[in-house]
């Protein structure tokens, strides 16, 4: 038999992904979903989760049509907790930040209604969003700052940027 390298351990016992996020302060809660007589019950945040002490200033959803691309973005102040509740995205994130020890990182994690988890991203991180798959998907973000309509804060790059070492399309 032809030497090879064996797999390195993905899921526990549980069937829980083992891919701790490559990014300094973000965080990822994959979450199981609860079969009911009539369907399934899927929790999106818990303040005892403990992913955060940050408060939920606002809650919106972003609707992307299949192969939709956000482009890069990231903020000075606001923490994002992104869910993706139908279809499924790939979070591209992008660690901007020069002090942090995981400055220049790119990490990726698919989520959707298959594969539930809700991914916290600081403030300096960039991130991007593609729908992957053929219907529509559906994003929730719980931010923990409302957004500020006379001044955002929201910075954004084109998803082929060459300031980031991956490209979104």
């Amino acid at each position: 038999m032809a030497m090879g390298m064996p797999d390195r351990q993905t899921v526990t016992s549980d069937w829980l992904a083992i891919d701790p996020p490559a990014i300094d302060g973000v965080k990822v809660k994959e979450i199981r979903p609860v079969a009911t007589s009539n369907g399934y019950l899927t929790e999106v945040f818990r303040d005892e989760w403990d992913l955060d002490r940050l408060p939920v200033g606002q809650v919106f959803q972003r609707t992307m049509y299949p192969g939709a691309v956000t482009g890069w973005h990231a903020h000075k102040v606001t923490h994002d907790r992104l869910f993706c509740c139908v279809g499924s995205v790939r979070i591209s994130l992008y660690d901007g930040r020069k002090a942090s020890p995981s400055f220049g990182t790119v990490w990726h994690k698919i989520v959707g209604a298959l594969r539930p988890a809700i991914i916290v991203i600081p403030p300096g991180v960039w991130h991007g969003v593609t729908a992957l798959g053929p219907e529509i998907a559906l994003l929730l973000n719980l931010v923990d700052k409302a957004y500020a309509y006379d001044a955002p804060d929201h910075w954004r790059l084109p998803p082929d940027t060459d300031h980031i070492p991956y490209k979104l399309v």
